[in-house]
């Protein structure tokens, strides 16, 4: 059994995007309010752009948010993500049973665990960044 699998046994939700990218280097983004404004339903520029630099540099984009992933809201993410312009290489969505500051370190540690180098997280909460998730960047 792959690590994947693994993962999904344990109820992380993932959506696997990944194609050849140079070295293994992830960045991470938390999703609302941190590249999404939940209040004004757009994109949040300076960290939209930070994004487009990841992606024009051949660095793997990482989604991990505290949403649920199961049933509709996993599609309705997905959808929202799609008409933002957002793609991505990985994108985690954490297990209703799961608390979000202990599901966010889980799952950058799967990330490392899987092989990839994180350069940075990014997120509007403490637990969005921290151990395993490179460069700390609290907004």
């Amino acid at each position: 059994m792959d690590k994947y699998q693994l993962a999904k046994q344990k109820g992380i939700y993932q959506i696997d995007n990944r194609d050849k990218k140079i070295n293994n280097h992830v960045a991470i983004f938390d999703i609302d309010d941190t590249i999404f404004n939940t209040k004004t339903n757009k994109l949040i520029e300076p960290i939209h752009e930070l994004y487009q630099y990841a992606l024009k540099n051949n660095v793997y984009v990482i989604f991990i948010t505290a949403r649920d992933g199961s049933g509709i809201n996993k599609d309705l993410s997905i959808q929202q993500l799609k008409s933002l312009g957002l793609s991505y290489d990985l994108l985690y969505f954490r297990p209703p049973y799961m608390e979000v500051k202990k599901y966010k370190k889980y799952a950058r540690k799967n990330v490392i665990d899987t092989g990839y180098k994180p350069l940075f997280s990014i997120g509007d909460m403490h637990w969005d960044i921290g151990e395993y998730g490179g460069f700390g960047i609290l907004i």
